[in-house]
């Protein structure tokens, strides 16, 4: 049985670790989410950083000291929470970003339509009408404005924004937003507080009183640990 004395040390030692030093060190823990469950796979987007992704999971578990396989897969569920809250960031300016190259488009889609004139050669009634332009050079720079605003578009985190705007009810995109947010937020109370509560227990320290409660949608309170 570890002493009290030792336990405390191994507990002071723990607060004070700023995570592996040496590259071979690191190297092991960059293995830690694919031993234990967090691929990376499953939650990188298109565009997202998997070096920044490894180098939260490894700061997050240096400072949470994971010990066993319950204790690693609750830090599993709050590297995944702490990465999808920086990715709503993302969502939330691509859907603003999407919606302000659409306005610019739409603008000048509409100035290159004024100096359009369509008609029809008498007699060829049957057929597609022509095309009169007005102001070649106003027209083509228009068009070109609005190319430009729709290739813009394009960007992976306009894209982004544009794809949850497009699963939510459009009207209500923020609200959903926000309701993610505060779903993950509570996921990640959740693992933290049964973390603490496991390491309090491990360490033969009282378990913390949780100071989150989440509210389900009935409006009853349930503790987050």
């Amino acid at each position: 049985m570890t002493s009290d004395n030792k336990a405390e040390a191994n507990r002071r030692n723990a607060l004070k670790s700023t995570g592996p030093r040496t590259p071979e060190g690191k190297a092991a823990v960059h293995l830690n989410a694919l031993r234990h469950g967090l691929r990376s796979e499953q939650i990188l987007l298109p565009g997202e950083d998997k070096e920044a992704l490894r180098e939260l999971d490894e700061h997050l578990r240096a400072e949470l000291d994971p010990h066993g396989e319950l204790e690693r897969l609750l830090v599993d569920r709050i590297v995944a929470g702490y990465w999808r809250l920086r990715r709503l960031g993302r969502v939330e300016a691509g859907i603003y970003v999407w919606e302000h190259y659409e306005e610019i488009a739409e603008r000048a889609e509409r100035e290159a339509k004024s100096y359009e004139k369509k008609y029809y050669r008498r007699g060829l009634w049957d057929r597609d009408p022509e095309l009169e332009i007005s102001d070649e050079k106003s027209h083509g720079e228009a068009l070109s404005r609005a190319r430009r605003m729709r290739s813009e578009q394009e960007d992976e985190t306009a894209t982004l924004g544009r794809t949850f705007a497009r699963d939510a009810d459009k009207a209500n995109v923020f609200s959903k937003l926000s309701r993610y947010e505060t779903t993950i937020e509570r996921l990640i109370y959740r693992a933290l507080h049964e973390l603490e509560r496991r390491q309090a227990g491990r360490s033969g320290a009282a378990p913390t009183t949780p100071q989150v409660l989440d509210v389900d949608v009935s409006g009853l309170a349930e503790g987050a640990g």
